[in-house]
């Protein structure tokens, strides 16, 4: 009884590695996650030494992972990084130090290792697959941010309607709530470190951070995840 119990937790943990190939700890995800926060908020004033820095930490991390998430990462830093070149052109939010795109260099890398770390760190990706609705969900929720910024109740309400709208038809599912709400206190947490540091700014924020942005995060966490499966077996 005892070797039959033991082989099917053995069974239940090779069934879980094999379910997220190249992913690392949610502790060690965390620990990269608290890191590179505190590297943007040191490094920030110099534009090319912080995405030197951001890419040799991205390069290790993926090989943590013997590079097994590798299109994963591509996914979230090419539509996170548009998603975020488009919001400073509508003058949403803005960077201190961005010299030669609407945002820093190391931006798009930044989202797409954040993206990928809190992906490994959450739990409720089970059964997850890309849609094309996730794209357009993330563009059009830019889009929607830059049109409502200057009035923080009306994005907020914007991000409310969103979100519930999203559960109602069912493109979200109910278990992914708790993996929600976390990526919308660490990413919060993330932005507000930053943006007391100095290196990014919202247009209007009465207290520096939105109101908003916990929604935003965690509406853009959900969404990413999706869009990061892109081109995997459904």
């Amino acid at each position: 009884m005892e070797n039959e119990i033991s082989g099917a937790r053995l069974g239940g943990l090779k069934a879980a590695a094999s379910a997220h190939p190249g992913s690392v700890s949610p502790a060690v995800a965390l620990a990269f996650f608290a890191i590179g926060t505190f590297l943007m908020a040191l490094l920030y004033w110099n534009e090319l030494l912080l995405f030197a820095v951001i890419i040799v930490f991205t390069i290790v991390h993926l090989a943590y992972g013997k590079w097994k998430r590798l299109k994963r990462f591509i996914m979230a830093m090419l539509v996170g990084g548009a998603c975020e070149n488009m919001a400073v052109i509508l003058g949403a939010w803005g960077y201190s130090n961005a010299h030669y795109l609407p945002v820093p260099l190391w931006l798009p890398v930044g989202w797409g290792l954040a993206a990928l770390l809190l992906d490994e760190a959450l739990p409720g990706a089970e059964g997850l697959h890309f849609s094309w609705k996730a794209p357009a969900a993330a563009f059009a929720g830019t889009f929607l941010t830059g049109l409502t910024f200057g009035s923080e109740p009306l994005t907020l309400l914007s991000f409310t309607a969103a979100i519930a709208g999203f559960f109602v038809m069912e493109h979200l599912k109910k278990d992914e709530l708790a993996a929600g709400l976390a990526a919308a206190a660490l990413g919060t947490a993330m932005e507000s470190i930053n943006i007391i540091a100095g290196n990014w700014h919202y247009t209007a924020a009465r207290f520096g951070t939105p109101l908003w942005l916990p929604l935003c995060w965690f509406s853009a966490f959900l969404i990413m995840r999706r869009v990061m499966r892109f081109g995997e077996n459904q």
